[in-house]
């Protein structure tokens, strides 16, 4: 299917995308998706099918545009480049060996925004990187769905959706109730010697079976509980809200997530963490605007890069307000029939969190496994921090592989994500 619009495609750059471009000249910001399976992978039979649905989904050809407060994406007409990564040795479990996922994306000079690498072998990987300040999870979710409907002769769906994350949050500016409290956020991990050098980000990938009932809100009391070992004060987490179907009909590519910060408390349980989550949607807390952004595109990015590097390791390494605990995100059920075609069968679907904060997490299941993905500054794992959590987190859900079972909380206590 071939969508047609005699308008070029443009979007307005929001105030929460060009804060990301400042990450991202510090960070490599990106999202990044995996899927493995067994089967061929044709390079140019993807390379046709990324040509048609991007076409279907301009936002994904972007290029930035003008500066200051006038910057806007506008398509570029060039699809996304495919690559091809032969006799991969990557094991998918750590950034180790991954020298490719390195590569940042270079919008400020005028670069492409998304890419796929193809890496083939047994089991096969395919690669989808999408610079963050362009596009979400959800959105490049939308485009990765449509590349494979293409493949298997399925109509596309399309976006042409111009609307931003900021359109939806002036929309319902009047509905925000309270402004997020203000917490000094410790740590997860206590921080050991910090590498000369550029900030580096390390990941580590586990599976642990079948999905934890309430595994998002477990997380954060998990994470709660490992800050509050190495010191005192307020654990708080950053959880993503899809604005797509909560606060918008859109099908955008582009970034349409608003951010909830969540207070974890010491007596905390499942179910009440849940609850301080839904008060805060019902709330519209991840509508609420901070003041301080209307002046971020007036701003040059060089002058906010300098002040962000000033201030990274206190942000980074210090109990602040700044930064959250950890930040969560929970991508749902990953579907193997909507990634597959004949000739080519998923069997798992991951993804690395962004490279930015003191610790992201990551969560993806289909019915009988789940991956969890934690990153962090590798400042948090020169001691093998992030290896020991990743162990003690094992044990909490009460993973077959470790030889503890930890007491839960009884299963009425809790509600689902």
């Amino acid at each position: 299917m071939k969508i047609t619009n005699n308008k070029k495609y443009k979007r307005k750059l929001s105030l929460v995308e060009r804060y990301s471009l400042v990450l991202n000249e510090n960070y490599r910001y990106n999202v990044e998706a995996f899927i493995e399976g067994e089967g061929d992978l044709d390079p140019d039979l993807w390379r046709r099918a990324v040509h048609a649905a991007s076409e279907a989904n301009p936002g994904v050809r972007v290029r930035l545009k003008s500066f200051l407060g006038f910057a806007h994406w506008e398509d570029s007409g060039i699809a996304p480049e495919v690559r091809v990564i032969e006799n991969c040795k990557w094991d998918a479990y750590s950034e180790v060996g991954s020298d490719f996922v390195q590569d940042g994306f270079t919008p400020i000079s005028g670069g492409p925004i998304a890419e796929v690498v193809l890496m083939p072998g047994s089991p096969a990987k395919i690669m989808f990187r999408a610079l963050h300040a362009a596009m979400d999870a959800r959105g490049m979710h939308h485009w990765v769905k449509d590349i494979h409907a293409f493949i298997r002769n399925e109509p596309l769906a399309g976006s042409t959706s111009t609307i931003t994350d900021m359109d939806v949050i002036k929309k319902h500016a009047d509905k925000v109730k309270n402004k997020p409290e203000e917490l000094s956020c410790l740590p997860a991990l206590p921080v050991g010697p910090i590498p000369e050098g550029d900030l580096r980000y390390v990941w580590r990938r586990i599976e642990i079976g079948k999905c934890p009932t309430y595994i998002l809100p477990k997380i954060a009391i998990f994470l709660s509980k490992q800050a509050r070992l190495h010191g005192m004060g307020d654990t708080g987490f950053t959880v993503p809200v899809d604005f797509r179907t909560l606060r918008a009909d859109s099908d955008s590519t582009g970034n349409l997530t608003g951010y909830l910060r969540v207070r974890v408390d010491e007596d905390d349980s499942a179910k009440s963490v849940m609850r301080r989550i839904n008060q805060g949607i019902r709330d519209y807390a991840d509508c609420y605007s901070h003041p301080g952004l209307k002046i971020i595109p007036w701003v040059p990015i060089k002058i906010l890069l300098n002040r962000l590097k000033k201030g990274v390791h206190r942000l980074l390494y210090e109990t602040s307000t700044s930064l959250p605990t950890a930040g969560i995100v929970s991508m749902g059920l990953f579907n193997k029939e909507e990634l597959s075609y004949s000739g080519f069968t998923a069997t798992k679907s991951y993804g690395i969190p962004g490279s930015v904060g003191k610790l992201n997490v990551l969560i993806m299941n289909d019915v009988s496994l789940t991956q969890v993905i934690f990153t962090c500054p590798s400042a948090y794992n020169t001691e093998g921090q992030l290896d020991s959590l990743i162990e003690d987190f094992r044990v909490f859900v009460g993973d077959k592989k470790s030889d503890v079972v930890v007491e839960t909380k009884k299963s009425e206590e809790v509600e689902k994500v």
